[in-house]
Formats: C-alpha cells, sequence, structure tokens
C-alpha cells in the first residue's frame, strides 16, 4: 500500500498515516498529540484540526473539516468553548451528522483534545487526567507534588492553605495573593483579629504572592486539572475587585488566558468594577470566567458595601455575553434580612437588574461572629448554627420562593431565573447545563435539586458518564492513594479509603460524578431506603 504523503511538520507520523488509522490507535496517541501539540497555538485551533484530517480518511476526515470551516470550536462571540463542553456542543452534534462509529467518535474526541494546552505537571490529550512524567522545559516548580500534597493536608478546616496559597476547597481551587480585606462584613470568614496563620490581623490585604507566583504554584499542584478544575480568585480570603488587588486579578486572568487554560474562574463579589474594567474581562479568549454578584439586602451596619452600587454593577455586567454572571442570594442570615420586606426587595433587585441564574446561600455562624456582633452592638441572627455549616431553614427557603412567585407573577415560568442552592449547581445552569453539576450533588437530589433547577440541568446530571476505571487510577496517584481500591455503581464512585473532604472533592470535580466513602455509601443507601 502506498503511503499518503504527509506535510513535512507530519512527517514523523508516515509510518502510523497508513490506512488514515493514526488517531484510532491507543498505544500511538502519545507520538501523535506530541506532534500535534508542537503546532498548537492557543489562540487558534484549527491548524491542529487540519493536520490531524491528513491522519484520518472517510467520514472522520470530513467531520474534522467541517469542525476546521464552521469554526465550531470557539463561541459566536469569539471565545473558545472549553473542553468539558466540546462534548455536549462539538463531539456529539458532529459525530450524529457525519454518522460516525463509536470507534471514530473516540478518534475525534482525541484529536479535538489535541488543541488545548496542558501547562503545568497534571494532563496530556491522550492521558488528561495523569501526572506528568515530565516537566515542560524552562518550568520549575515550586515544590515537589510530594511537598504540596503534604501541605494541603495541613490545611484548615475549610481547606484554606495559608501555607502555599492554593487550596483545595469545596467549591473549588482558590488562589489567593494573601489574607485580608477592608469592607468589614462583620460575619467574614476572616475578620480583624483571626488568628488564622498567614493572616496579619490587618483589615487590609496583604499581598504576598505576585500573579506570577500565584499561577506558577497552581500549574505545580498536582490536584489542578487543566480545563477542569474550578478555580476561586480569593474564594474566602478577601475580594478579587478591590482596587489593591485588581491589578493581580487582572494579571492571573491574562496569564491563564495566554496559557490557553478553558478551566472555570469564579470571582465572588461584593465590590463593583468600572465599564473598562469589565470590557478588560471580555478581551479574554480561553478562560471560562464567572463573575458572582452577591446581594441579600442586609442590613448596612452588618454589610457595609455601597448597595446602591453593587446593583448597578449587577445590571452592567448581566448585558455582557461573554461574562457568565450570577446573582448570589448570599448570605440569607435568619431574622437579619429575611422578612418579607426584604425578601420582595431582593427579588424586585434581580428581575429589574435582568438575572437569570441566582444562587441561595445562609450564614456559617459561630461563638467567635457571637463575640464580634456583640462588640459592634449588631443583633444576632436566629437559629442554631453548626460549626461549618450554612444554616437556610426549610421554612424560609419556602418563604424566599413563594416571594419569588410573587415578584414574578407577571413574567411566564419559562423566562423566570433558575435558582440553585449550590454555586457549582449554578455555574453549570448559568453556561446552558452543558455538565454535570460539578461538585456531584445529585447524589441526593431530594435534598439539593428543590430550589429551581431547570429540567435540562437534571437530565444533565441524571445521565452523568461513569468514569473510566484508568481516570480513577489516575486521580487516586494523584492523591498519594495508589492502592486504594474502588467500585463504580450507577449512582457513584464508592473509595475504600479514608477519603478527607477535599480529597473527595477533588475526585468529584474531576469525574464529574458523586464519589463517597463505603461509610458513606452505605449511609446513602439507608437514607434512600427509608
Amino acid at each position: 500500500m502506498t503511503l499518503p504523503v504527509l506535510p513535512a511538520r507530519l512527517r514523523r507520523l508516515q509510518p502510523l498515516a497508513a490506512g488514515g488509522r493514526a488517531l484510532h490507535e491507543p498505544a500511538a496517541r502519545p507520538d501523535v498529540a506530541a506532534v500535534l501539540h508542537a503546532m498548537l497555538d492557543p489562540a487558534d485551533p484549527y491548524p491542529v484540526v487540519t493536520a490531524a484530517r491528513h491522519l484520518c480518511q472517510g467520514a472522520l476526515e470530513h467531520a474534522l473539516g467541517d469542525i476546521a470551516t464552521r469554526r465550531l470550536l470557539h463561541e459566536p462571540t469569539g471565545r473558545r468553548v472549553p473542553l468539558q463542553e466540546i462534548a455536549s456542543r462539538v463531539l456529539t452534534p458532529v459525530a450524529r451528522t457525519h454518522c460516525l462509529s463509536t470507534d471514530d467518535t473516540d478518534a475525534l474526541a482525541f484529536a479535538l483534545r489535541c488543541t488545548f494546552a496542558y501547562p503545568g505537571i497534571v494532563g496530556t490529550a491522550d492521558a488528561p487526567l495523569a501526572l506528568k512524567q515530565v516537566l515542560p522545559p524552562g518550568y520549575q516548580p515550586y515544590a515537589s507534588p510530594q511537598q504540596i500534597m503534604a501541605s494541603q493536608a495541613k490545611a484548615g478546616s475549610d481547606g484554606l492553605n495559608t501555607d502555599y496559597l492554593v487550596s483545595q476547597m469545596k467549591g473549588g481551587m482558590s488562589v489567593d495573593f494573601g489574607v485580608g480585606c477592608p469592607l468589614m462584613c462583620a460575619y467574614c470568614y476572616r475578620r480583624e483579629g483571626d488568628t488564622v496563620d498567614g493572616y496579619l490581623g490587618s483589615w487590609e490585604p496583604a499581598g504576598f504572592l505576585s500573579a506570577d507566583q500565584a499561577v506558577q504554584r497552581l500549574l505545580a499542584h498536582p490536584w489542578f486539572t487543566p480545563h477542569i478544575t474550578p478555580i476561586g480568585l480569593h474564594m474566602s480570603t478577601s475580594e478579587a475587585f478591590l482596587p489593591k488587588l485588581w491589578p493581580r486579578t487582572w494579571e492571573t486572568l491574562r496569564l491563564l488566558d495566554e496559557l490557553g487554560l478553558t478551566n472555570r474562574v469564579s470571582c465572588i463579589t461584593k465590590y463593583t468594577l468600572s465599564d473598562e474594567q469589565i470590557t478588560a474581562l471580555e478581551s479574554l479568549i480561553n478562560v471560562d470566567l464567572d463573575v458572582n454578584v452577591c446581594y441579600a439586602a442586609m442590613p448596612e451596619a452588618i454589610e457595609p458595601p455601597n448597595r446602591a452600587r453593587r446593583i448597578d454593577f449587577l445590571r452592567r455586567v448581566l448585558h455582557s455575553d461573554k461574562i457568565n454572571t450570577l446573582a448570589y442570594y448570599r448570605p440569607i442570615a435568619e431574622g437579619l434580612n429575611t422578612s418579607d420586606e426584604h425578601l420582595r426587595q431582593v427579588w424586585t433587585v434581580f428581575k429589574e437588574a435582568g438575572a437569570r441564574t441566582v444562587v441561595l446561600g445562609g450564614l456559617k455562624f459561630a461563638d467567635d461572629h457571637i463575640h464580634s456582633f456583640m462588640s459592634y452592638g449588631l443583633p444576632l441572627p436566629q437559629g442554631g448554627f453548626t460549626p461549618g455549616k450554612k444554616l437556610l431553614t426549610p421554612a424560609t427557603e419556602a418563604r424566599i420562593m413563594a416571594m419569588f412567585d410573587e415578584v414574578y407573577a407577571d413574567v411566564p415560568a419559562d423566562q423566570r431565573p433558575a435558582v440553585l442552592k449550590r454555586s457549582s449547581c449554578g455555574r453549570s445552569v448559568a453556561r446552558g447545563s452543558h455538565i454535570p453539576d460539578y461538585n456531584g450533588h445529585y447524589d441526593l437530589p431530594a435534598t439539593n435539586c428543590r430550589a429551581r433547577c431547570p429540567l435540562a440541568q437534571h437530565r444533565v446530571c441524571a445521565d452523568a458518564t461513569r468514569p473510566q476505571q484508568v481516570h480513577i487510577r489516575h486521580l487516586l496517584r494523584r492523591l498519594g492513594r495508589d492502592g486504594a481500591c474502588f467500585a463504580i455503581t450507577s449512582a457513584t464512585v464508592v473509595i475504600h479509603a479514608d477519603l478527607s473532604p477535599f480529597e473527595r472533592t477533588f475526585l468529584r470535580q474531576n469525574l464529574l460524578y458523586p464519589v463517597h466513602t463505603a461509610r458513606q455509601a452505605a449511609e446513602l443507601i439507608a437514607g434512600r431506603l427509608r
């Protein structure tokens, strides 16, 4: 058989090109990925698509041509379709249109993974969840994976690692430049006088890391997966949009974008940005950014940041078609902002601003908060609080949703915003319900999904794809638990090891599937049998 004549930059693959099967053979994929990645430009993935066409034939070749011609790897706004959404937004419809076989569809999925960069110590196109054996040229990590994991193991109860300042938390991996915030919300986790290691006892943020250092540490963390791990900037240490921190926040976003990363990056804010700063955020091509604007009509004596400016910012950023915007109805504190007047005021603000996705959330409150509130002469919230848990009673939630129905009475049901209880649910819905909730909350749908989650998202979560054994093994190795036994069921992955909450979160966010220890799985089954 005469071998096809390949372009010069693909000649290394000449022996693999016979029969148009180079994209299909698992043993050949590391070599194919290396050659295709050598021509990758994070700003333009289509030369890789065109090169991949030379390595196949028939329907698969036509499918790749269709993707390049129609620029299906980009949204109409010019933003890159994130890797996690490629399956539902590109792979499945193209495979259906071109009647691809299962084998060809798998080869197409591999070719599309080759259009993404994998900076850092985790991931390649043929093994996206695996630790790499060799670091990229010129890359000098801050510490070894073993040292970083040991540091993460010493993090606080909420996951905050003040030593490394890149932390696995429940909402994602938090990247922090320092700790401290001048907004002086009385219920803040990081208040003046806190004794958290690394916090200087000042309201002003202390900048310990530059943007370069923060990104370097993120890429070196063995729990960070390019294009998959959700990232939060100052998830619970400060306020990413403060004038003092905005330059670092923007430079970090720019660097992540330049690296070609399509990870979900979240900024939770009670502050505001100018139109020029919003325009800067809109210029990002790869990073999948969401801005979560907090507003719950909390009395200003408890939450000082200016209400009017926040509402105006929410309205302006909701008009952007390049930034995913969530209205954060948080924190809801029993007796402080739960009167009918408060509830009506919040829903009216969200309705007039045009909110499309709303996330509810209660208040964490502990003994030291009581001392803080009393020292300021502030009224205490009502209810019984559990350490580390947010309180939002079913009765208050029902009143909130009843007021929602009242305020939106003149709006058709299909045009009302989604209302979710979990941030990860809200972020999945805000992006169009292309992937399951990445924190795997569908294991308890009666508890976690009862607010106003769209039917489309319910279906996506209920139909979450069972993980592959090789992926679970790669992830357990990254946790230093290579020998742990596991079982994959239709409802969850059961890990026979004593996982910490943050190890379990790490697994859920990479697998997009519920994960439980054996004890938790038994309790889950028992609860369903009651």
